[in-house]
């Protein structure tokens, strides 16, 4: 049952045995398998609810409509664009549906570095399994590959580096290339489409989303959570939102459940809201004399991995055959306003990639600020040389595959016309004033770990000396992981619902 702000005349009070704050990847899965373990729940959402029909796919609509801060998020000093979806079923929503399972190495070292008990690979396996077979992940069929992630497949082809089509929870893709604006026909399996849908269809008034429903504040005394404040933008007004449960799980993502657990008061060991990572990403464009028309079609289907960890066992990148509508493209090129609208005329004639930096977790949020939250973030020194190493890498495989010239999301325009000009983007640079990068991975904040002196959660997911408060979401990765990370953060809820069905007479009590 969704319950909409704008139906609301009035303050809410309810009680319920599990109260989920958030919609998204670890908050729909968790309503529905906390639900049918038989238990009620009621979730809050802070964005709005939309039906499919609602997604016009105009990005001066949806844009405002169902991104976090209407897509004005930035990490400080680097100016970094974070991309989150703001609305019922989070950023599955927005996201471009692209599926990897967390790579081995990196939940091994999950469990022998930060003392994470059952999140090895033979221990996920079944979670992923689980969570494939519902959101129907299949990878993109050939015929499925358009001419921009054909360009990023035969350039590295020609290299001879590894590269594989993506795996997408898209069931029947119309291919319209606007996944990233919501998906108007319903086959992108995001939450909106698949938990959300189920758990209205099987669970009724036992599940109950309240939409445009801000969390404000968790009351706590004598080592529990006992009551979630929240206000709702009902149809005039603000009105007070109260929930007594006796489960909460914060799932509201790496910024929003780290900025609640602050205004909470909830970080005595100053850990909440640092060692946050953002997989980076510069953009890399390339001019062929012929049309690619890169909005059509699916925009990534493609990627290279010989660079990755699931190649190399180490921190590296994934470079990514992207594209995007005009708005978000143009926030990618150099330059000023003639640059840029010289730039927009070869608009058809281009192809995009994205490198995906598997980044170390330096960066932290501060309350504060016009948007409530200060994000700060730098890249180190390593991870400054492996994206400039990407970029380079990317630019080889256009390059390869016959590209007039390549250009580079760095400020100072920057324009290659063949391998001798590789050396123009380190001598450009990668610092906080050189170049455009987006993220849309926010990962850390809250991190699990085996003890409460360097982590915030335990292994899975309850915060160290309260008892029945839980976080699931990326914010509990104690690495960056070094790709898409939705399947991961559904794995984890999945886990993390076993766990509190298991164990709830020890929870409650």
């Amino acid at each position: 049952m969704i319950v909409e702000g704008k139906g609301i005349m009035h303050g809410v009070k309810e009680t319920t045995e599990v109260c989920i704050i958030g919609s998204g990847a670890a908050g729909a899965i968790l309503a529905w398998e906390l639900a049918e373990k038989g238990h009620k729940v009621v979730l809050l959402e802070k964005g709005g609810y939309f039906q499919k029909e609602a997604f016009t796919q105009r990005e001066d609509e949806m844009i405002p409509r169902i991104y976090k801060n209407a897509g004005f998020q930035f990490a400080m000093p680097s100016g970094i664009i974070i991309a989150q979806g703001s609305c019922v079923g989070g950023s599955t929503v927005v996201n471009d549906a692209v599926c990897f399972r967390t790579p081995d190495p990196v939940l091994e070292r999950w469990e022998k570095e930060f003392h994470i008990a059952g999140v090895g690979p033979a221990d996920m396996k079944g979670y992923f399994e689980k969570v494939e077979r519902r959101l129907s992940v299949a990878e993109v069929r050939p015929d499925e590959i358009n001419e921009n992630n054909s360009i990023l497949k035969r350039g590295c082809e020609i290299l001879g580096w590894s590269a594989s089509p993506n795996r997408r929870n898209c069931k029947s893709c119309r291919q319209c290339g606007l996944c990233h604006l919501g998906c108007s026909y319903g086959t992108k399996q995001s939450m909106l489409e698949t938990y959300i849908k189920d758990a209205e269809a099987f669970h009724g008034d036992d599940v109950k989303i309240y939409s445009d429903c801000t969390a404000e504040s968790l009351i706590t005394s004598s080592g529990r959570v006992d009551e979630v404040r929240a206000v709702i933008h009902g149809s005039t007004s603000k009105f007070p939102v109260s929930i007594k449960a006796r489960v909460v799980i914060v799932s509201a993502g790496t910024f929003a459940s780290s900025e609640l657990l602050l205004r909470s008061g909830l970080n005595g060991n100053g850990q909440v809201g640092r060692k946050i990572a953002l997989h980076p990403s510069p953009a890399i464009i390339a001019d062929f004399d012929e049309e690619i028309n890169g909005n059509q079609g699916i925009p990534m289907a493609y990627h290279c991995s010989e660079f990755g960890m699931q190649k190399t066992g180490k921190k590296g990148y994934v470079i990514e055959s992207v594209f995007l509508a005009p708005y978000q493209f143009l926030l990618t090129l150099p330059g000023y306003v003639y640059e840029s609208k010289e730039l927009m005329r070869r608009y058809n004639h281009y192809a995009m990639a994205g490198i995906l930096l598997h980044d170390e977790s330096t960066g932290r949020i501060s309350l504060g600020g016009p948007f409530g939250t200060f994000i700060y973030y730098r890249l180190t020194a390593e991870d400054s040389k492996l994206m400039i190493e990407g970029m380079q890498n990317a630019a080889r495989i256009f390059f390869a595959a016959g590209a007039s010239r390549v250009i580079t999301s760095q400020r100072k325009r920057t324009v290659l016309y063949g391998e001798d000009d590789l050396a123009l983007i380190e001598e450009r640079g990668v610092g906080p004033t050189d170049i455009n990068l987006g993220s849309g991975h926010p990962q850390g904040g809250n991190r699990m770990g085996g003890g409460p002196r360097d982590s915030v959660v335990d292994s899975y997911g309850r915060f160290h000396g309260l008892q029945n408060l839980f976080v699931c979401d990326a914010s509990v990765f104690p690495t960056s992981i070094g790709v898409n990370p939705q399947l991961t953060v559904m794995a984890l809820a999945m886990r993390t619902a076993q766990h509190i069905g298991d164990n709830w007479g020890k929870i409650v009590t």
